[in-house]
C-alpha cells in the first residue's frame, strides 16, 4: 500500500470516527407516534436531537414482537382474554375517548359512542385496571402509549412505563430479534388507571449511580429500580420541597421528563418549562427557575443532555422544533431549523449533564508534582461540596467539630443546615461570607448518633444550594 493511499486511508477512519462520536453525542430515543404530529405514543425511534431527523425505527407497533417475564425469561402470563371476558359480562364499563389535549373524556351515550367509531379516535373502556376498545391489549408493549423511558448504556435497553399501568418493562436492543421483558405483578408506583393523573409517572432517567429513577406526576412517588442481574424496584416515597422554594412547589408541576448529572443529582423539567434540581440521597427538591426563551404553547414534555450542561427538549404536541437550554442559566434557544421534526412525549440518552464539561478541565490543569500531591493530600479537606469552592472537614468527624471553609464565594449570608438521612434537620445556623477565605466552625448537637448525615448550605435567595455527606464516628 502507497503511503499516499495509507495516508486517506488513516484520515477517512478519523473522520469515520470522529463524526460517530459526535452523532452519538447528540443523539437520544424518542417516544413518538406513527407520523409526525400524532400522539399515539407506541413508537420508538433513534433521532438526532439538534436535527429531529430518524436515524432508527427501534420499536414499531405493527411489528411482531416476543413478550418475556424479566425474572423468568418466560413468556408473559396472557391478561386480554381476561379483561375481554370481563368486559362482555359488565354492562357498567365506563367508556372514554381522548380530547385534544390528549386527556380522557367520558363518553355517556351511544349515538357519540358510534360517532367516535365511525371516526376512528382513540376509545377507552375501563374497569379497574382492565383496558379495552382501540386502546385494549394489556400484552401489548404500549398499549396504553408511554410517556417515560430511560436509556441504560451498560445493559443496552430501553425501560419505560406505559400510561396507566403500574408496571416496569424494557427493550432489549442487544436481542437479535425484537424482545420487550415484563416485571410482572410488581407494582411500579401506585397508578390506578389510566385517568388518574396525578400517580402517572411520566419522568424515568438512569442516573449517574446506574439505577434507574422514575417519578409521579404528583412527585409523591420516587421508584428506584436498580438494572444489574437481580433487579429491585422500591418506591422511596416523596419527594421534599426545599424551603428556599416558596410558592413554587415539586407538587405542582405535572408532566415533562428528567436528566442527571455526575454528581448524583437529576433534574425534573415539568411539560410547562420549569426546573427542579433533586438530590437522590435527601429527596429534597430544589426549584432552579422557568427556562426562557421558548414559546409559552410549547410544552416541554421530553428531555435529553446534549454535552455539558446543555439540555435539548421537545414538545409532545408541536413539530417546529426542538430548543436547547443551558442548565446553568436556563436560557433557550431553538436548534432544529430543517422543517418539522418528530412531536415525542419523551426522550431519553445516556449522557449526564457537566460530566464533558468537567473532562475538559481536568485537562486544562497542570500536572501536579509529587511534592505537591503529597502537600495537597496532607492539607486539603477530605470530602469537597459540588462547588469545589466550598468544603466540609475533617470528615470523618470525631470530636464535634465540623470546619466549613468557603473559598472565592460571593459575599453575602448563607445558611448551614446539619440533616439526618431522612431529611430532618438536626441543626441550622447562618454564617455572613465577607472575604476571599473564610473558615465556619461547627459544633455539633452533644446528642447526636453517630452515623452518616448531610451538610446543607444555602446561599441567599437560595442560590448556592449544596450537599454533602457528613460522618460523624
Amino acid at each position: 500500500m502507497s503511503k499516499k493511499l495509507l495516508l486517506l486511508t488513516v484520515m477517512t477512519c478519523f473522520i469515520t470516527a470522529m463524526h460517530a462520536q459526535s452523532g452519538k453525542s447528540a443523539t437520544a430515543y424518542a417516544i413518538t407516534g406513527s407520523a409526525k404530529g400524532q400522539s399515539d405514543w407506541k413508537e420508538v425511534r433513534l433521532i438526532d436531537i439538534k436535527t429531529g431527523k430518524e436515524i432508527q425505527s427501534v420499536f414499531s407497533s405493527s411489528q411482531e414482537i416476543e413478550i418475556l417475564n424479566a425474572r423468568t425469561g418466560k413468556p408473559v402470563q396472557k391478561k386480554d382474554e381476561l379483561a375481554k371476558t370481563e368486559t362482555e359480562q359488565n354492562s357498567r364499563m365506563q367508556i372514554f375517548t381522548m380530547d385534544a389535549n390528549n386527556k380522557p373524556q367520558l363518553v355517556t351515550n351511544q349515538a357519540d359512542l358510534d360517532k367516535l367509531k365511525a371516526s376512528g379516535n382513540k376509545i377507552i373502556m375501563v374497569k379497574g385496571r382492565h383496558f379495552s376498545g382501540r386502546q385494549q391489549g394489556y400484552d401489548k408493549p404500549f398499549a396504553t402509549n408511554s410517556a417515560a423511558m430511560a436509556y441504560d448504556k451498560k445493559h443496552d435497553r430501553l425501560y419505560y412505563t406505559p400510561m396507566g399501568i403500574n408496571q416496569l418493562r424494557y427493550i432489549d436492543l442487544k436481542a437479535k430479534t425484537p424482545k420487550v421483558y415484563y416485571f410482572e405483578e410488581e407494582a411500579f408506583g401506585v397508578v390506578k388507571g389510566y385517568w388518574d393523573g396525578p400517580a402517572q409517572i411520566t419522568r424515568m432517567v438512569i442516573a449517574s449511580d446506574g439505577n434507574g429513577y422514575a417519578l409521579s406526576n404528583d412527585a409523591n412517588h420516587l421508584v428506584r429500580f436498580t438494572t444489574g442481574k437481580r433487579p429491585e424496584i422500591t418506591d422511596l416515597g416523596a419527594v421534599t420541597d426545599d424551603a428556599a422554594n416558596g410558592d413554587f412547589s415539586i407538587h405542582r408541576g405535572m408532566g415533562g421528563d428528567m436528566i442527571a448529572d455526575k454528581d448524583g443529582n437529576i433534574y425534573l423539567i415539568t411539560a410547562y418549562k420549569n426546573v427542579w434540581k433533586i438530590n437522590i440521597e435527601t429527596k429534597i427538591a430544589t426549584y432552579k427557575g422557568g427556562i426562557k426563551g421558548i414559546p409559552e404553547e410549547f410544552h416541554t414534555n421530553g428531555a435529553a443532555v446534549e454535552e455539558g450542561s446543555k439540555i435539548i427538549v421537545c414538545s409532545s404536541r408541536s413539530t417546529e422544533g426542538y430548543y436547547r437550554f443551558d442548565l446553568e442559566t436556563l436560557q433557550a434557544e431553538k436548534v432544529s431549523t430543517e422543517g418539522e421534526v418528530y412531536n415525542a412525549s419523551d426522550l431519553a440518552n445516556a449522557n449526564l449533564a457537566f460530566a464533558k464539561k468537567d473532562k475538559e478541565e481536568k485537562k486544562e490543569e497542570p500536572a501536579k508534582t509529587v511534592t505537591e500531591t503529597v502537600v495537597e493530600k496532607a492539607t486539603t479537606p477530605v470530602e469537597e461540596l459540588k462547588s469545589s469552592n466550598i468544603s466540609v472537614y475533617p470528615n470523618p468527624v470525631t470530636d464535634g467539630l465540623v470546619k466549613l471553609s468557603f473559598t472565592n464565594q460571593p459575599t453575602g449570608k448563607y445558611n448551614v443546615q446539619i440533616l439526618d438521612l431522612s431529611g430532618r434537620m438536626i441543626s441550622s445556623s447562618d454564617v455572613v461570607v465577607s472575604g476571599k477565605i473564610q473558615v465556619m466552625d461547627i459544633r455539633l448537637p452533644a446528642s447526636i448518633a453517630k452515623g452518616n448525615y448531610f451538610i446543607k448550605v444555602t446561599g441567599e435567595a437560595g442560590s448556592n444550594s449544596l450537599t454533602t455527606k457528613l460522618a460523624v464516628q
